[in-house]
């Protein structure tokens, strides 16, 4: 998996955060600086996002991807049901 969106939450003050990078990683609390696991990750590799013209373009962010997501574009439709299935098939497909 190349992009994930991590939540967190502070096991010493309680603070909650969010984050995206590569890999499902630790990340340290903003507020006390305590290193901090995730408690939950999303799955942000694809993702289907609406262009200016009203299609929905299905987005993949590659394995090269680091410290930004890099998106590329797989497949463009007319209606977001078709992309989601594009998305789907992909994913079950790694």
């Amino acid at each position: 998996m190349a992009w994930f969106r991590k939540f967190y939450e502070c096991s010493e003050c309680g603070a909650t955060w969010t984050d995206e990078w590569s890999c499902a990683c630790n990340d340290r609390c903003p507020s006390c600086d305590t290193e901090t696991e995730p408690a939950d990750d999303e799955d942000l590799t694809y993702i289907v996002q609406p262009d200016a013209t009203g299609r929905f373009a299905v987005m993949f962010s590659p394995e090269t991807a680091e410290s930004s997501a890099d998106y590329e574009v797989v497949g463009t439709f007319d209606n977001e049901s078709d992309a989601l299935a594009l998305m789907q098939a992909r994913q079950e497909g790694e």
